[in-house]
């Protein structure tokens, strides 16, 4: 059964971009090490600590969802996932340009709902791991009790406005300690299992 995992970087007081959706300096990690990397696209490097690099395995991941505006927001990658091997994108239009486009983009557009595309991407994933992406849908995803853990790459910046990680789910949500603590340059990333 597949493992979903909702992940982003975030800053201290729990910001994944600023208001204009770009990230500032919540990123800075991605060039704070000697370490290079890159996930699908080999064109994208970033050079991150031993710690970061060792705790950045992504081999697992079979596909990762996201929601429309983040897919607006990127252009989709270029038709090409930056993890796994395929994306379903949560949405309520269609992209028949962007798919004119990008014709042979292992993209999903999921226009019945959450359910709809967590049930396709477990699927899909099989034994392997989803990645949601935080933000609006992964909340939620979160509140309807669908996803498995919580990954936050935490970043010692307080950006004070901004995209939450959660989106605009404000119910409380208590988590146990944390299964994986690892101190990165520029970077703390943390794991938390979901209760369900």
């Amino acid at each position: 059964m597949a493992s979903v995992v909702v992940q982003a970087v975030a800053s201290l007081d729990g910001f994944i971009a600023r208001p204009d959706d770009m990230p500032g300096p919540i990123f800075d990690w991605y060039e704070a090490g000697e370490v290079e990397m890159t996930f699908n696209d080999p064109d994208q490097k970033f050079h991150v600590s031993q710690q970061s690099a060792d705790h950045l395995d992504v081999s697992d991941v079979r596909c990762q969802v996201i929601g429309r505006h983040l897919f607006d927001f990127v252009d989709g990658w270029g038709g090409r996932p930056i993890v796994g091997d395929h994306v379903f994108v949560v949405t309520h239009r269609d992209a028949d340009e962007w798919r004119a486009r990008y014709p042979e983009a292992p993209y999903t557009f999921c226009t019945d709902g959450i359910e709809d595309a967590m049930k396709q991407a477990t699927e899909h994933a099989g034994e392997g791991s989803v990645i949601v992406s935080a933000g609006e849908v992964a909340g939620q995803i979160v509140a309807a009790g669908l996803a498995d853990e919580i990954a936050v790459d935490l970043a010692p910046v307080f950006l004070g406005q901004g995209k939450k990680f959660l989106g605009s789910l404000t119910d409380e949500i208590v988590l146990d300690d944390p299964s994986a603590v690892v101190q990165g340059t520029r970077v703390l990333h943390l794991r938390y299992a979901l209760r369900r």
